[in-house]
């Protein structure tokens, strides 16, 4: 077992994915071996909370949040004749009874996420203003139980930020952050996280905030299976050490020195 100090950690992961089933405990153990300390396992619907709790029991490193991701959140309200997108619309399911149980479980998970609001996939107005209210909701359990939330921003990025500060959350993290870099500082003076995948060795946006976002307001995240450093490959947490090399590299600082203060901001927005 790596003790807590391990330099590394993932904020935001989907270890209960397709991509990954039957390798879920491989995954956590390749975790451990790259030196991370803790992996953040992210829920988005009935299903996948529930799995990434169990998944959570088996394995130190990994620390459970639950919640319910902007698109799923509509479900129920969406034009689903509409829909032009290559998927399937999200299924339905009780979201209210849904945010109950995540209120009912707060207590075991470190975070309320992933949550948030979507403008890329879904356009309509009755479904994004589904996703505001469900997201209000989940801002009060968060707040109830001194939870931080973890953030699905995607065109949204602005919106949700008045949202956050309507509902008086302090705590958050915005994921795989991709607005503009001056709501980005909004964001960061107003004492919430950024957190970066290892996509950042080759996309210019993500180097660029990692220069410009105060480093003791930045996170690391894989987003896997998503938003790797290889282009065409699968994402894993163990790949959070190439993504601190190059935030270190984008700031001309030292890798020891970013993975640590990262470190320390992880402790500070989740306690571990």
């Amino acid at each position: 077992m790596l003790p807590p100090t391990s330099p590394y950690v993932d904020v935001h992961a989907h270890l209960i994915h397709p991509s990954f089933a039957g390798e879920e405990d491989a995954v956590a153990e390749r975790a451990r071996a790259a030196g991370l300390a803790f992996v953040i396992v992210n829920g988005l619907e009935p299903k996948s909370n529930r799995a990434v709790i169990e998944l959570c029991r088996r394995h130190d490193n990994l620390l459970p949040a639950v919640g319910i991701y902007p698109v799923d959140a509509c479900g129920a309200v969406i034009d689903r004749a509409a829909w032009d997108h290559p998927f399937d619309p999200p299924a339905v399911f009780d979201v209210d009874a849904e945010i109950d149980w995540i209120d009912s479980v707060a207590s075991e998970v470190v975070a309320i996420g992933e949550v948030g609001l979507d403008a890329y996939w879904v356009r309509d107005a009755a479904a994004l203003a589904e996703q505001e209210r469900v997201l209000r909701r989940l801002c009060k359990v968060a707040i109830k139980h001194d939870k931080p939330l973890i953030l699905h921003t995607r065109k949204a990025e602005a919106r949700t930020f008045e949202l956050l500060q309507e509902e008086g959350v302090e705590r958050a993290d915005f994921h795989c952050y991709g607005g503009k870099l001056k709501l980005a500082k909004r964001i960061a003076n107003a004492g919430y996280y950024l957190s970066i995948p290892p996509v950042v060795e080759r996309a210019e946006s993500f180097q660029r905030m990692a220069q410009e976002v105060p480093l003791e307001r930045l996170l690391t995240e894989t987003d896997s299976p998503y938003m790797g450093p290889d282009r065409g490959e699968r994402n894993e947490p163990a790949n959070v050490p190439r993504g601190v090399a190059a935030i270190a590299k984008a700031r001309g600082e030292s890798a020891d020195h970013v993975a640590a203060v990262l470190r320390a901001n992880f402790r500070t927005l989740f306690g571990q």
